[in-house]
C-alpha cells in the first residue's frame, strides 16, 4: 500500500487545514478525525488542486494489484468519510467533485504553506504507550507499542477480546500481562469482574453470580483484584477475591456513585484503597481512603457543589487525582497531594478549566508527571492528556491524544507504559414511522409501512424535526464527533452539517415558518442558550446571554418571536424572544 509524503507542508482551504506532516486534518485549529486511505486520498486531491485524479491512479497509489473489489467498496467508503469530516456533499460539493466513471477533483481555492514538525508529536511516552480498548458490540482490548524512531508514528490499536456485550474498567496487573475489566455479557444485565491474558485467548471471569460488579483494581502486589459490588438499596460493597479465582473477602460497604462514574484505586504502599462514597442518602460524594484491613475510611476530601469522584492515586504515592464535578455536566480534574500515609496535605489543586464539559476518570501515567483523563459530555467523550509537576502540581496545557477517537472511557496506565481505555461506539438512528391518514396522530401499524431507518449514523442522532414544507429535516447529531445541528432531505439524502461549534452541546433544532431559519440551544457560551442560523450557513447569532439555561421550544406564527424554556428566576418558566435579538418577555409565571 502506497503512502502519503511527508513534505514540510500544511495545505489551507476554508476553515481547514491539512497537516501533511503530521497526519492531521484541522478544522480551526482543532483536529478532525480523518486517518488511514480517506486522509491519504484528501492529500492526493489537495496536491493537485483542479485536476481531475482518476480512480484508477487511487487505486495504483493505494490498493495492490488484484484488489478490485476491495478498491471499489474502499475508495467509495474513503470519499464517503472524507465528505463526512469537511461537512460536505456530493449533491452540492463545496470542495471535493464527483466526476462519474472518471474520478474526483478538489474544487476550492488552497493555500500551501511551510510548517515546522510540531515538537510535540515526538514525546517519547506517548509512542512507549500500549493501548488497549474495550467495545461494545465487538468488544475488545488494543494494544500499540513502540515500532520505530520516527516522532510522527502514530499509535495502531490492536483488538485483544472480540466478546458481544459491554466490556470497561480496566485495570493492569502490576507486571503489565494482564488486564481485569467488568464484562456484561450479552443478554445479561449486570455485569461480571473477568482477566485476560494481553496477547492470550483465554479469559476467565472470577465472579459469576446475580448482582452487578464493577470497578475492579489490581493489587499492588498482584494478589487480589478490588471491585464493587451492587448490594441493593443503593448500596455497594468493596470486595476482594484472588487474582487467580478463591474466596472473596468483604472490606466495606457504602453508597457509590453509578458504575459509569465509580473507580476503586490502590495505594501503591497496598494499606488503602480511594474511591468516591456517600455516607448517607443526603451526602454529596467524597473521596474516602478505606483501610483494607479494617475497613476504617480517611476522608480526603470535601466536594463543592456536586460530588468528586473517580480518584486514582499517582504511582509515587504523592497526589490523587479526581474528578470534581460542580454541576453534571461540569467536571474538571483536581489533584490532592498526600503524605506516605494517605494524609492530605492542603486543598486540592484544580489541573482543568474545561468550564462546559465534563473531565473525568483520570490516570497517571507510570512516572507519575502526566495524568490522562477523558473530556467532553458524559455521553461522547475523548482521550486527553496534561503534564503535571510538583512541587505545588503545576500543570501544562491539555492535548488531546487524537489516536482515540470518541466515545472513550475508563483509561488506565500500566507501570510498563501501556494504556488501556474502553471505547464504546454508538449507534442512535432517526427513523420514520408512516401514520395512519383516517385517523391523523396514529401510527399506521400493520395496515402501512413498517417504521424506516431514514438517517442511520454510527453515532448519535437526535431531536428531528420537518421543515414548514416538509422536504427537509433537522436535526442533532455527534457525527463530527461533537453535537452539531445538522440538516438533511425529508428522504434522508444530501446530509449536511450546519453548525461548526467544536465541542459544546448543540440540540434542539426547531424551524421558522418560512423555513429559512434554525433555532436552537447550545452551551456554546457556557450555558443553554437559544441562537438563530440561517438554512444557508453563515455565523450563528446568539439570542439569550442571561447567565441562565436557556433553550428554543416553538417560533410564533408570524416568525417574529421564538418562545424558549428558562430557569433565569429560579423555575422553569416560558419567555419569549424577538428572532431579530433582544426584547425578552416572560409568558408564563406558574412554573
Amino acid at each position: 500500500m502506497g503512502s502519503v509524503s511527508t513534505e514540510g507542508r500544511a495545505i489551507r482551504f476554508g476553515v481547514y487545514e491539512v497537516d501533511l506532516a503530521a497526519g492531521e486534518l484541522r478544522k480551526r485549529g482543532r483536529t478532525v478525525k480523518l486517518q488511514g486511505q480517506p486522509f491519504q486520498i484528501l492529500a492526493m486531491l489537495l496536491r493537485r488542486p483542479g485536476e481531475v485524479v482518476s480512480r484508477e491512479e487511487l487505486q495504483q497509489a493505494l490498493w495492490p494489484s488484484g484488489t478490485f473489489v476491495e478498491f471499489e467498496h474502499g475508495v467509495n467508503t474513503a470519499i464517503r468519510k472524507i465528505r463526512e469530516a469537511l461537512g460536505d456533499s456530493a449533491e452540492n460539493p463545496r470542495f471535493i467533485e464527483t466526476l462519474p466513471r472518471k474520478g474526483y477533483r478538489f474544487i476550492a481555492p488552497v493555500d500551501g504553506r511551510e510548517i515546522r514538525e510540531s515538537p510535540r508529536r515526538g514525546r517519547a511516552w506517548v509512542l512507549a504507550l500500549a493501548l488497549c480498548a474495550a467495545l461494545l458490540g465487538g468488544l475488545g482490548v488494543w494494544s500499540f507499542m513502540r515500532t520505530g524512531t520516527k516522532p510522527e508514528a502514530a499509535p495502531v490499536p490492536i483488538p485483544l477480546t472480540s466478546f458481544p456485550g459491554r466490556e470497561g474498567s480496566p485495570s493492569f496487573s502490576p507486571d503489565g500481562s494482564q488486564v481485569a475489566f467488568a464484562w456484561q455479557h450479552e443478554g445479561q444485565e449486570t455485569r461480571d469482574i473477568c482477566v485476560k491474558v494481553i496477547g492470550l485467548e483465554e479469559t476467565r471471569c472470577l465472579t459469576s453470580g446475580p448482582a452487578d460488579e464493577h470497578s475492579p483494581a489490581w493489587s499492588p502486589d498482584g494478589r487480589y483484584i478490588a471491585f464493587i459490588r451492587d448490594l441493593g438499596e443503593e448500596k455497594g460493597g468493596i470486595f476482594l477475591i484472588p487474582a487467580i479465582g478463591g474466596p472473596e473477602r468483604k472490606v466495606a460497604e457504602g453508597r457509590f456513585p453509578p458504575w459509569f462514574r465509580s473507580r476503586l484505586a490502590w495505594h501503591p504502599g497496598g494499606r488503602w484503597l480511594v474511591t468516591s462514597i456517600r455516607r448517607s442518602a443526603s451526602e454529596l460524594s467524597a473521596l474516602f481512603g478505606i483501610s483494607v484491613e479494617s475497613g476504617d475510611l480517611l476522608r480526603l476530601t470535601s466536594p463543592i457543589g456536586w460530588a468528586d469522584e473517580q480518584g486514582v492515586v499517582a504511582p509515587n504515592g504523592g497526589a490523587v487525582a479526581f474528578s470534581r464535578c460542580v454541576e453534571d455536566q461540569v467536571c474538571d480534574i483536581y489533584v490532592l497531594e498526600v503524605s506516605e500515609d494517605l494524609r492530605p496535605k492542603g486543598e486540592p489543586r484544580r489541573i482543568t478549566s474545561f468550564r462546559d464539559r465534563v473531565a473525568t476518570a483520570p490516570a497517571w501515567t507510570a512516572d507519575s508527571r502526566a495524568i490522562v483523563f477523558t473530556s467532553g459530555s458524559r455521553t461522547n467523550p475523548s482521550l486527553w492528556k496534561v503534564a503535571v509537576s510538583g512541587p505545588g502540581w503545576k500543570p501544562g496545557n491539555p492535548e488531546r491524544m487524537t489516536f482515540a477517537g470518541y466515545s472513550v472511557w475508563w483509561p488506565a496506565v500500566s507501570r510498563q507504559g501501556r494504556l488501556a481505555y474502553a471505547l464504546f461506539p454508538k449507534g442512535v438512528d432517526i427513523w420514520r414511522l408512516e401514520l395512519d391518514a383516517s385517523r391523523p396522530g396514529t401510527p399506521s401499524g400493520g395496515h402501512g409501512k413498517p417504521p424506516l431507518k431514514l438517517i442511520p449514523s454510527t453515532r448519535v442522532g437526535h431531536t428531528p424535526e420537518y421543515s414548514p414544507d416538509g422536504r427537509r429535516i433537522a436535526f442533532g447529531s455527534d457525527r463530527s464527533g461533537n453535537h452539531e445541528i445538522w440538516v438533511a432531505n425529508s428522504d434522508g439524502s444530501n446530509v449536511m452539517q450546519l453548525t461548526s461549534f467544536d465541542g459544546p452541546y448543540t440540540a434542539g433544532p426547531h424551524w421558522s415558518p418560512d423555513g429559512r431559519s434554525i433555532a436552537f440551544a447550545s452551551s456554546a457560551g457556557g450555558n443553554g442558550d437559544v441562537y438563530i442560523i440561517s438554512l444557508d450557513g453563515g455565523k450563528p447569532k446568539r439570542l439569550t446571554t442571561n447567565a441562565s439555561d436557556d433553550g428554543p421550544s416553538a417560533w410564533s406564527r408570524d416568525g417574529k418571536w421564538i418562545c424558549f424554556y428558562s430557569d433565569r428566576t429560579g423555575e422553569p418558566q416560558v419567555w419569549k424572544v424577538r428572532a431579530e435579538g433582544g426584547g425578552e418577555v416572560q409568558v408564563t409565571r406558574n412554573g
